[in-house]
């Protein structure tokens, strides 16, 4: 799901926001499964598509994006349909997910920047999560374009708190951070999905008795040590108080003043390392062939995404996969669950074909197209006309009923930090669970690299 990026840059919204996308969601979404094909399949309701109205002269629009890899056969079509449709030929330019920011920073900074291109988030001072700032007359509201209406009202409006108030992007679908777990390996061991931590370590344990790796590792890919560290962030800190996260972005609050909260979070990972509950060679292993691992039945879980469903089927289409929220908490506390609804498609407003790049977003944010997204994706969408058929996203819609759940995860939208900050998270956390640093020396550089950055 495009690396680290995608991890790191979820949507800055308030826990109520979230909680009434969630109520949206489980109302208008239903549930998602493989076909024959073994392929998720999805549909829309009728009438749900803008027209095809074909321009009057052929245009090319340019469009820079991350997300090829995760979405080949829609993005495939909707060029196509828009070749076919509208006379409109687009020029893709898909860029690797850790070269993205440095790539559109300089297109930015040169005045180079194409028709169409992709964004991880922006917070409401217009600041990309890419280490830009978007200036007024930059990016075109998108507010009048006949799909919007079809989106969750919630998702809508958090995209315009903003200082101009319009709405520049919508987030196509929402994920979660939790546990992917193969249910013939739980059934097959006798082991009941866990909803507490001595649930959780027990089943660890009988696991790792059976010779059965309990958590497959993929931390060769440094974006994947983040996740259980932002999924304790939030049972840990964001539940004492929320407002936090809003008090280290502003420099009011050091994490050395939360040191011993922020250590609790750092040594979940690296406690679970020593205790042999990771797969072999987890450093030296990536996500693709962590994943697979879930799916042959070879490690019971992976921590992760939502989004990581479609990897670990790839290795076994026939694998049933289940999802429950990580528990870190203990007995009788409520389990977290962070979510996130951030990443979307940007016009440039000084493109010099704009009606062209309206008309081919439109059909971007069409159920039709969204459909064919949330296909790849195996997404819960956020376009209330998509109705996938996906057992696993029903699941995950089940589990969002249940526990709290938290609008985003620790480092994202500078909600954790300035967002200007040089402190590189995932290469930080990866060095916590190879050794290569410490709790202390992790927060000591984290609020030396904010400091520098408020001096700014």
């Amino acid at each position: 799901m495009g690396g680290v990026n995608m991890i790191r840059t979820k949507k800055a919204a308030t826990l109520g926001v979230t909680l009434a996308l969630t109520a949206s969601l489980l109302a208008a979404c239903g549930s998602n499964s493989k076909d024959n094909e073994g392929q998720a399949s999805a549909s829309v309701n009728p009438d749900s598509s803008p027209a095809a109205s074909a321009s009057a002269s052929p245009v090319t629009l340019k469009y820079l994006t991350w997300t090829y890899s995760d979405r080949t056969p829609s993005t495939d079509a909707w060029i196509k349909d828009l070749k076919d449709q509208f006379n409109i030929t687009i020029d893709m330019q898909n860029v690797p997910s850790d070269q993205y920011a440095t790539m559109l920073k300089t297109k930015y900074a040169s005045s180079d920047l194409p028709d169409l291109f992709m964004t991880h988030g922006i917070d409401k001072d217009l600041n990309f999560v890419e280490k830009m700032t978007a200036q007024p007359g930059q990016l075109a509201d998108l507010s009048d374009l006949a799909s919007v209406k079809d989106f969750i009202p919630s998702v809508i409006e958090s995209r315009k708190n903003n200082k101009e108030g319009k709405l520049y992007y919508l987030p196509i679908s929402t994920n979660a951070l939790g546990v992917l777990y193969n249910k013939k390996v739980f059934a097959d061991n006798g082991i009941a999905v866990p909803t507490n931590i001595d649930e959780l370590t027990a089943s660890f344990e009988k696991l790792k008795a059976a010779g059965i790796a309990p958590m497959a590792a993929g931390f060769k890919d440094a974006w994947t040590t983040q996740i259980i560290p932002f999924i304790a962030f939030g049972q840990y800190i964001n539940t004492k108080d929320p407002t936090i996260r809003v008090k280290l972005a502003t420099g009011e609050l050091k994490y050395a003043d939360i040191k011993d909260d922020v250590k609790k979070v750092l040594s979940v990972q690296s406690g679970w390392a020593d205790k042999g509950y990771f797969s072999d060679n987890f450093l030296g292993t990536d996500v693709s062939v962590a994943s697979q691992m879930v799916g042959t039945g070879k490690a019971a879980m992976l921590v992760s995404g939502t989004w990581q469903l479609g990897a670990i089927q790839s290795a076994n289409p026939d694998a049933e996969i289940g999802f429950f929220a990580l528990p870190l908490n203990a007995a009788g506390e409520k389990t977290i669950l962070p979510t996130s609804a951030n990443e979307g498609l940007l016009i440039n407003a000084k493109s010099k074909n704009v009606e062209a790049a309206k008309q081919a977003m439109d059909f971007y944010l069409s159920a039709d197209n969204q459909a064919r997204i949330m296909k790849d994706l195996n997404g819960i969408p956020t376009n209330m006309k998509v109705q996938v058929d996906n057992p696993f996203t029903k699941e995950v819609q089940n589990v969002m009923s249940q526990v709290t759940v938290q609008s985003d995860w620790w480092g994202t939208d500078g909600l954790y930090n300035p967002l200007s900050t040089t402190f590189n998270m995932e290469k930080q956390q990866q060095g916590l669970i190879a050794k290569g640093t410490t709790p202390d020396q992790f927060i000591s550089d984290f609020d030396a690299a904010n400091a520098k950055a408020f001096s700014k």
